[in-house]
């Protein structure tokens, strides 16, 4: 058994990684949208670390497949592993997008939506950190990326009210609207991060909590059984006595 202790704390160690790889893309994307020159390269060093994360992605699944005891359900890590790989992936469809529709300089609003990106997934982070040892602070850092997803959420939709009402070319509005939306559903998915380690660690609580209460009614009840006195037998009463 001593073998599998390392194969489960990897796990942990994967989804921590992960998220590093997510912080990096994401101040790689700020830096790029605020610092806008020499674009395609910023997007080609944000594509590099979604590809690292790819094989972090690649080394959960086939560490899920070759492990007898996983730490947390394996329903539970599969999912983590793909909500954190989506987070990548639209870090990277964002700066790929900035790109391939030859956008000459960021808009205030795009600028805007990076700064709570980045600020997303520090909190994302800060829940992931939680799950390792079941840190009841969970709740606070997930409630702290809600808001932010809320954030990004209304960012959104008035920024979509302006261009709408300022705009005069439909092309740029498609070009703008797509990019608005693809760095919105970073947040989302960040957001979903943080839900799904918030059922994690819930239901790890209340699993040990129902485990701690049948020991302790099986040691209660041992201890009745083995202090509680015996009645006697009535005497039998046999014919010709």
């Amino acid at each position: 058994m001593f073998n599998l202790i390392p194969k489960e704390v990897r796990f942990f160690d994967y989804f921590e990684q992960q998220s590093q790889h997510i912080i990096r893309a994401g101040a790689l994307l700020h830096e790029m949208i605020h610092h806008f020159s020499d674009a395609r390269a910023k997007a080609h060093a944000i594509k590099e670390v979604e590809h690292q994360g790819d094989h972090v992605t690649h080394e959960i699944i086939k560490k899920l497949n070759t492990t007898f005891i996983t730490p947390i359900d394996r329903e539970d890590i599969h999912d983590l592993a793909s909500r954190l790989d989506d987070v990548l992936d639209y870090i990277e469809a964002a700066a790929e997008r900035l790109v391939v529709y030859r956008i000459k300089e960021p808009t205030s609003a795009c600028r805007a939506m990076a700064e709570v990106i980045v600020q997303t997934t520090h909190a994302m982070d800060r829940t992931i950190k939680c799950l390792r040892t079941m840190d009841p602070a969970f709740h606070e850092h997930t409630v702290e990326v809600n808001r932010l997803e809320n954030t990004a959420d209304v960012l959104l939709r008035d920024s979509l009210a302006a261009m709408f009402d300022e705009s005069s070319d439909p092309i740029e509005v498609i070009k703008w609207k797509e990019i608005y939306e693809t760095m919105e559903i970073v947040t989302d998915r960040c957001e979903d991060v943080a839900n799904v380690i918030e059922g994690i660690i819930l239901k790890m609580r209340c699993s040990r909590h129902s485990s701690s209460s049948s020991s302790s009614r099986s040691s209660s009840t041992s201890s009745t059984a083995s202090t509680t006195p015996r009645t006697p037998s009535p005497p039998s009463s046999r014919p010709g006595s």
